[in-house]
């Protein structure tokens, strides 16, 4: 039988790692040759694809033999570090157990980050790509626990909802309700 929840997430995390792939695919493809219409072609594609995720300014950008890449230094990192959070979570065996939230440590996971973006925001100083590549990567990471754990806290969620919909009996709706709130509230 298939178990839906690892499915969902397993499409997840296929997902994240295509996405990971398709980073490296311009530069790679125009290195072996940039005269080819058809890379040309595809370059463009994933270019567009990504153009709404991410800013693409070039001086924030990773040239790999001087081509630019589709998405800037920082979304690199982050989406090579939520592939990578993702299948190592994976690899451990979450994706469908429940766990409690450790609130304190995804907030710290995404403190680099915003010191760096802020600073940078408010003209304190320049951030340079190596620091985004940095500051990038435990957001990623921040990313991928978040997902993890979210998924199956939703399908309790939706279960919460079918057992009131379908007039389950108190003990299985406060059941339910006991382990969601083991999920999300950080004090026992």
């Amino acid at each position: 039988m298939i178990d839906l929840k690892m499915l969902i997430y397993d499409i997840i995390l296929a997902s994240y790692i295509i996405i990971s792939v398709l980073i490296f695919v311009p530069p790679v493809l125009l290195s072996i040759t940039s005269s080819d219409p058809g890379y040309l072609s595809l370059s463009d594609s994933i270019h567009t694809f990504f153009s709404p995720l991410c800013h693409q300014l070039p001086w924030r950008s990773i040239f790999l033999n001087d081509i630019k890449m589709p998405v800037c230094a920082r979304c690199t990192s982050i989406y090579i570090a939520t592939a990578l959070g993702l299948l190592f979570f994976r690899l451990k065996g979450f994706g469908t157990k429940e766990f409690k939230m450790n609130w304190i440590l995804f907030g710290l996971l995404f403190v680099p980050t915003g010191i760096d973006g802020v600073t940078q925001l408010f003209g304190l100083r320049e951030s340079t790509n190596e620091l985004r590549i940095i500051a990038g990567f435990p957001y990623g990471l921040g990313y991928a626990l978040l997902m993890v754990w979210a998924l199956p806290f939703i399908w309790a969620l939706l279960e919460l909802i079918w057992d009131i919909v379908s007039r389950k009996d108190d003990k299985t709706v406060n059941g339910v309700v006991k382990r969601l709130k083991d999920m999300v509230w950080p004090i026992k």
